[in-house]
């Protein structure tokens, strides 16, 4: 399969998440024809979003937002617990002027269907999308981790590859010995800070980290999915009201939807415009 992502144990006393987002990074950049500093922005940001939904279960979503502010941008992902997601970075051409860093807001959004379970808020302060994603999970899970996040993009302006890896720090089995765990934990795989995301991902293949055997224990791929269709976008249409309905039903004869994530366009004719209406009444 081409996208995944693989959780497993690191030697005795680190749990493991392994990304690799190339496709889907690539699909994005496509869909919304980003150039420049905006593919590698929407490629990070991506691997981000797959790290925070790694764990949601059953009909759980996650919602990734980014609200740049240098550069000014928007990105959204939202992730099922499937390994589907969906993207969208605007706007299309961007500029970081920082060596890869922005200021902004990164939002998290854990929920149900009609039911919103956890919203996490964390400041980008003119740093990398892998920094301010790192000072957020550090907040909320209060877990010792060292977190990659990567992606390199070719002369073509295409997606070569987009990846990452997420080590956290197993508890230890006897809690008087949690300071001696964690300070062993950052000797072991602190180095894996410096270390370009390539070669970390390369080491991983090999079956070993900072001198670590792996042990893979689930894997999961990783698609393209997403939730608009037909039903979706006239069931948007009447939530619009009457007066809504009736102006386009007289003054276009129907509507054209496009869905913001896919650019699919779903076209809704006069007479079904005039069905809703008459539903809606």
């Amino acid at each position: 399969m081409s996208d995944w992502m693989i959780r497993g144990l690191v030697g005795d006393d680190a749990r493991m998440i392994a990304v690799n987002a190339t496709a889907l990074a690539e699909q994005t950049r496509q869909l919304h024809g980003l150039t420049g500093d905006a593919v590698r922005v929407a490629a990070e940001a991506i691997v981000a979003a797959l790290f925070m939904g790694a764990h949601i279960k059953g009909e759980e979503r996650i919602s990734f937002q980014i609200q740049g502010t240098k550069p000014k941008c928007a990105f959204i992902a939202d992730i099922d617990s499937t390994g589907g997601l969906r993207a969208r970075l605007t706007p299309a051409v961007m500029h970081l002027p920082y060596f890869g860093r922005m200021e902004g807001m990164l939002l998290v959004v854990k929920s149900l269907p009609g039911k919103e379970m956890y919203r996490g808020v964390t400041e980008i302060q003119a740093e990398t999308i892998e920094s301010a994603l790192t000072r957020h999970m550090g907040q909320s899970a209060q877990v010792d981790a060292v977190l990659r996040v990567g992606a390199e993009i070719n002369e073509a302006g295409e997606v070569e590859w987009a990846g990452g890896i997420l080590l956290e720090r197993l508890p230890a089995k006897n809690p008087e010995n949690s300071a001696l765990a964690a300070a062993q934990f950052a000797v072991r795989f602190d180095p894996l800070r410096t270390i370009p995301v390539d070669a970390i991902l390369g080491a991983f293949q090999q079956g070993v980290l900072e001198g670590q055997a792996i042990q893979r224990l689930e894997e999961r791929e990783l698609r393209w999915r997403c939730s608009c269709g037909q039903e979706r976008v006239e069931a948007v249409l009447a939530s619009l009201g009457v007066v809504e309905l009736q102006a386009m039903r007289e003054e276009d004869d129907g509507a054209e939807v496009v869905c913001h994530f896919c650019n699919v366009a779903y076209a809704v004719t006069g007479e079904r415009l005039q069905q809703l209406l008459e539903s809606a009444t």
